[in-house]
C-alpha cells in the first residue's frame, strides 16, 4: 500500500469537496455546440438541429420551425442515430406516433426515431430533445441526422434534411498527476469546470461486502493510471486525479460507494472528456462486478437517473419500492 495513504487525519482532507456537498443538479455544461441548419425551398420552413455534450451524456435537439404566417400539415420527423449511444430520455417525456426501428443504411446499423404532429401552425415550432448516453463501445464513430416531411399550404409535400452532427468517442489515456489535497476545491470551484456524475445501484437479492464494494472502485481507477489523492474510508470517498494525454486535459474522480450504490463524480475542462471516462469506468467497473462474482448479468446493475427529468436520484431503494426524485419529485420504481 502506499504510504500517501495512510490516514493523515481531518486536516488532509478538510479543504477536499465531499460527496454530500455536491449538488446532483449540476450547471450545463457551456460548449460551442455542433449546429446545422437547412431551408425548404420556400424559405419559411427550416429544419434546425443541435448537439451537446451535457453532464456526461448527449443532448441531441431538433426542431422544425414555421416562419411562415400558414400552418403545414402532416408532419413527420425522423431522427436516426448509431447504435453505440442509447437514447434514455425524451422532452416531452412522452413522444406522440414514436417508432423505433433497426435498419441498416450503408452497412452500418443504426436506430431510428419517427414522430408525426397533425399540424405545425404559423409562426409555430416544434421541437423534440433526445439524450443519449454511450454504451460500453469506445473508439466508435457515427453520425445523428433528422428528415422532415410535411404538405404545405399549397398541398404539396416538402421534404427537408439536416446535415449530420458527428459523434466520435475515443478511449481515455491518462497519465498520473500529483497535486496537493489542498488545491482539490480550487480545481472543482473554477469557472471552466464541468462536472458529471454516474450513479448505478446493484440490484443483488444475495448480502454485499461495502467495503470490497468500495474497493473495486480504487481497482479500477488504479487500472486506468488515476494518481491517489486521499481517501475518506469512513464515508467510502476516494479521491484520484489524472491528466489526459491528447487533450492535455487535467481531470478529477471521485469514486463512493453508499449502501449498493456506486458512483462517478467527473470533473474537467473538457465534456468530451467526462463523457469517454465515465463510459469507460463504468463499463470497466461492470466487468470487474461480474468477474468477481458480485453480480452475475449485468442486468443487474440500474442507472440512477430520474426518468422524467434525468437528475440523479437519492438513493438506491429496496426492490419494489418507491423513490423520489429530489429535484422534480416524481416517484418511481427503479427495480
Amino acid at each position: 500500500m502506499e504510504s500517501g495513504e495512510k490516514d493523515n487525519g481531518n486536516k488532509k482532507l478538510q479543504d477536499l469537496v465531499l460527496f454530500g456537498d455536491m449538488k446532483s443538479e449540476i450547471r450545463t455544461i457551456e460548449k460551442i455546440t455542433k449546429t446545422t441548419e437547412d431551408i425548404d425551398q420556400e424559405n419559411q420552413i427550416k429544419l434546425y438541429t443541435e448537439l451537446i455534450p451535457q453532464l456526461g451524456k448527449y443532448k441531441y435537439v431538433c426542431m422544425l420551425k414555421n416562419e411562415s404566417n400558414a400552418p403545414i400539415k402532416e408532419v413527420k420527423i425522423k431522427i436516426q442515430y448509431p447504435l453505440f449511444i442509447k437514447l434514455t430520455r425524451t422532452i416531452p417525456p412522452t413522444i406522440y406516433h414514436t417508432q423505433i426501428e433497426d435498419i441498416e443504411i450503408e452497412e452500418q446499423s443504426i436506430e431510428q426515431i419517427k414522430v408525426e404532429f397533425d399540424k405545425i401552425k404559423g409562426t409555430e415550432n416544434k421541437q423534440v430533445t433526445l439524450y443519449f448516453n454511450p454504451t460500453a463501445s469506445l473508439e466508435e464513430q457515427g453520425e445523428i441526422k433528422s428528415f422532415a416531411a410535411f404538405i404545405n399550404k399549397d398541398d404539396y409535400v416538402r421534404v427537408i434534411n439536416s446535415e449530420p452532427l458527428n459523434i466520435e468517442l475515443k478511449e481515455i489515456s491518462i497519465q498520473p498527476k500529483i497535486i496537493p489535497s489542498s488545491e482539490i476545491a480550487q480545481f472543482v470551484k473554477h469557472p471552466e469546470i464541468k462536472k458529471a456524475i454516474k450513479s448505478i445501484g446493484l440490484g443483488s437479492d444475495k448480502p454485499l461486502d461495502y467495503e470490497f464494494l468500495f474497493n473495486r472502485l480504487e481497482v479500477v481507477l488504479r487500472a486506468n493510471n488515476f494518481q491517489y489523492i486521499t481517501k475518506d474510508k469512513e464515508k467510502h470517498i476516494m479521491w484520484y486525479f489524472g491528466n489526459d494525454l491528447e487533450s492535455n486535459n487535467d481531470i478529477l474522480v471521485i469514486g463512493q460507494e453508499n449502501n449498493r450504490k456506486l458512483e462517478w463524480i467527473v470533473t474537467s475542462k473538457d465534456p468530451e472528456l467526462i463523457i469517454s471516462t465515465i463510459t469507460q469506468l463504468t463499463h470497466e467497473l461492470k466487468e470487474n462486478l461480474l468477474r468477481m462474482g458480485i453480480i452475475s448479468s449485468e442486468d443487474q446493475v440500474y442507472n440512477l437517473e430520474c426518468k422524467a427529468c434525468g437528475n440523479i436520484l437519492p438513493k438506491f431503494p429496496e426492490k419494489g419500492k418507491i423513490v423520489s426524485c429530489s429535484k422534480c419529485g416524481v416517484e418511481q420504481v427503479v427495480w
